[in-house]
């Protein structure tokens, strides 16, 4: 039984101590790929040499919107030069957060059009963040996939990771072929919007991800992330399901490779 984690920051400092022993713990738990995205032109760079020193890792480029005041008139560019890198699988972590304030509006939504134009122009997915923003989100992400002609029907566009919405906003986000991803917090007691999502989303439209070092599973909430696990993740929505842990990891193993066409 594998089971791929699609959005961890092994490129954190939180990591900077022990990344090899962390991999090697996930490998020894069936975990086998990892996906690591960027959230600025260092980390993009980073989250590539992670993914050409281990065979299962791999590479998102993007800048995060809380980032987007770092964003200057050579990032396009770097971001492009990156994408040639046979690792690299995916645009993001881009998208756009209300929450922090750390970019203006207006500017997060010309940065995150810049990027969506790469990923169309690349035929590359997109990993896509939102805090109290998704009514923002949702309808220029429905637009660019209207408008983006290079990836077929059989292909997923991107994904909303730790998505912040509703089962029916999930439902809208499927229909025009996008994934949703389901991390950590879908193990916690009280996460009944989570728990919910888990249970009426299409296990096609899923796919499993720890954001680690951040959002930690139940039992370990409060400590280090691990993208080990991710089998927590994957057990919790099985018995949300009434489902098998097996048939979760092959379903959501299944979207990840159509979603990121990995190297083999």
């Amino acid at each position: 039984m594998e089971l791929i984690d699609t959005h961890c920051h092994l490129n954190a400092e939180q990591f900077s101590d022990d990344v090899n022993l962390v991999i090697q713990e996930a490998l020894n738990e069936n975990i086998a790929k990892i996906l690591i995205p960027g959230t600025d032109i260092e980390t993009s760079r980073s989250a590539i040499q992670l993914a050409e020193k281990y065979d299962q890792v791999y590479a998102a480029v993007g800048i995060h919107p809380n980032e987007g005041a770092r964003w200057d008139s050579n990032s396009r560019n770097a971001l492009y030069e990156m994408t040639a890198h046979p690792k690299v699988v995916a645009i993001g972590e881009i998208g756009l957060d209300y929450y922090w304030k750390d970019c203006p509006i207006d500017v997060q939504k010309e940065i995150l059009d810049q990027q969506l134009g790469i990923a169309a122009e690349k035929n590359l997915p997109v990993i896509l963040h939102s805090r109290d923003s998704l009514y923002d989100l949702l309808p220029i992400i429905k637009q660019w996939v209207t408008t983006n002609p290079g990836r077929s029907r059989e292909q997923s566009f991107g994904v909303f990771h730790a998505f912040e919405g509703n089962w029916e906003q999930a439902f809208e986000i499927a229909n025009f072929n996008m994934l949703v991803g389901i991390g950590g917090p879908v193990t916690y007691k009280n996460a009944v919007e989570k728990h919910e999502l888990a249970c009426r989303l299409s296990i096609d439209q899923m796919v499993l991800e720890t954001d680690a070092p951040y959002l930690t599973p139940h039992p370990y909430r409060g400590k280090r992330n691990h993208p080990k696990y991710i089998n927590l993740i994957a057990e919790k929505i099985a018995q949300i399901r009434n489902n098998q842990i097996k048939l979760v990891a092959m379903a959501t193993t299944k979207n990840a490779n159509r979603l990121f066409a990995w190297e083999t």
